[in-house]
């Protein structure tokens, strides 16, 4: 079996506050792009074999191989499988790519041995593992609350809108993000967040009110960041870091025509992606 593990955007982020279990309270629209790692998922007779293509998140304490002991204990079932990724969402780039990796995991293993859990199960799961995880294993776009793993599903229209990505050459530490937040400075849902929540905006509205409250963090922290930021607004009219950064994207109506040039300008560190539908991420 082999899946493809996509990535995610944050296009509305807010924290909200701590929580007493020590997490942070967020509320945050989340959507997946077709920028994915791939998963090959075989069945063997050696219980849990995992690998994967970058030495530094080569072992146990992978988020995917989490991922599969949860499943095969829950689902009461011997490990036996072999787990392959193969690594192209960047590390550390607020992209997800770690809570992808673990919730495309569950979805497959579940397929692979007959459906043994519910998506209900597969959804308490996730929470166990990371604050985004639960987002994956639903489909399509969605609205995480909590710590990450109440998830609802948006009746917005923000599938098949084209994004482009900056992706500079290093990672930023989500923990480094949240310890340097001064919740004291936030403000709180705004209205675009209350109409998400109503189903009546679409990505032409969302990309005009892009928000992220861990943004200021990360360009106080990065200027080369504060830059990228500020080029994508100036040819784009748009850009915001997902999730605690490193990436920087925008939402790209008839600017498309400003790719090239802005590849070019970030020394091609920038790729043309778009949102998904929920028959996209099921065909791919």
């Amino acid at each position: 079996m082999i899946l493809k593990s996509f990535a995610k955007i944050n296009s509305l982020l807010y924290v909200l506050g701590k929580r007493p279990d020590g997490y942070h309270e967020l509320f945050t629209l989340m959507h997946k792009i077709d920028l994915f790692d791939v998963i090959e998922i075989k069945k063997n007779s050696g219980g849990l074999e995992f690998g994967i293509d970058v030495d530094e998140l080569n072992n146990q304490d992978n988020l995917a191989v989490r991922a599969a002991r949860l499943f095969f204990e829950r689902a009461g079932i011997k490990p036996q499988v072999n787990i392959e990724i193969e690594k192209h969402i960047p590390i550390g780039g607020g992209l997800g790519g770690g809570s992808s990796n673990a919730a495309y995991t569950l979805r497959g293993l579940n397929e692979l041995f007959d459906f043994p859990l519910s998506k209900g199960e597969l959804f308490e799961l996730a929470s166990k593992i990371g604050s985004d995880v639960a987002f994956f294993v639903e489909h399509g776009s969605a609205i995480a609350e909590g710590r990450g793993e109440t998830i609802t599903k948006i009746r917005c229209h923000t599938d098949g809108f084209k994004v482009f990505l900056a992706i500079p050459n290093f990672s930023v530490s989500t923990a480094l993000v949240y310890k340097r937040l001064r919740l004291t400075k936030l403000g709180g849902l705004n209205k675009m967040a209350l109409t998400v929540k109503e189903g009546v905006c679409s990505m032409d509205e969302l990309k005009n009110h892009l928000h992220n409250d861990l943004e200021s963090v990360v360009l106080e922290e990065f200027d080369l960041l504060k830059w990228i930021k500020d080029l994508l607004i100036e040819r784009v009219g748009n850009g915001l870091v997902s999730g605690s950064g490193s990436c920087i994207f925008s939402i790209l109506g008839s600017e498309v025509q400003a790719e090239e040039g802005l590849k070019e300008q970030l020394e091609e560190r920038g790729v043309l992606c778009k949102t998904l539908n929920f028959a996209e991420e099921i065909l791919r």
